[in-house]
């Protein structure tokens, strides 16, 4: 199929599909989360995340299957795929202040607190996790949370074949 330049994705469909992707590196078992950290000025990727184990260390078991979501974190091999984005910033020595995260799902409490000191200004996410306590963490620490209903999610992604 020939490629058509005038039919190019806009922004939010472009970061959200590379959430999608960066997603499926995931070791969880019960849940592939795909994290990408954006500068909103230049529209460049700062970094990317997604949740599992620790570098290093053997993959997330099937133990993280028998825990409650939100709790039982002993039981839990996984590194968020926020924390990771931010991590993998950390890293390479770029900076994360007044950026732009795009998520397959909402963040975690936990990650919400990491995402506000991080300095991070805007999440968007293509989903919403059961923890309201993080979106209002959120709110309150100053990042703009926008989270896009399956309705629209079906609208801004488009399916590109070749």
């Amino acid at each position: 199929m020939k490629h058509d330049p005038d039919n190019r994705p806009d922004w939010d469909s472009y970061f959200f599909n590379i959430a999608q992707v960066v997603s499926q590196r995931s070791t969880c078992h019960s849940r592939a989360v795909g994290a990408v950290i954006v500068d909103p000025v230049t529209n460049g990727i700062v970094a990317t995340g997604y949740n599992g184990a620790a570098k290093g260390t053997e993959h997330c078991g099937t133990s993280c299957l028998t825990r409650e979501p939100g709790k039982d974190w002993g039981k839990c091999r996984a590194v968020h795929a926020e924390l990771n984005a931010i991590l993998h910033a950390a890293r390479n020595g770029v900076p994360t202040l007044n950026t732009l995260m795009y998520l397959s799902t909402t963040p975690c409490v936990f990650c919400a607190r990491t995402i506000i000191n991080a300095g991070i200004k805007e999440v968007r996410a293509m989903s919403k996790y059961h923890h309201e306590d993080a979106i209002n963490l959120l709110a309150e620490g100053g990042v703009k949370t926008m989270v896009i209903s399956p309705v629209e999610l079906k609208h801004l992604l488009k399916v590109w074949h070749r």
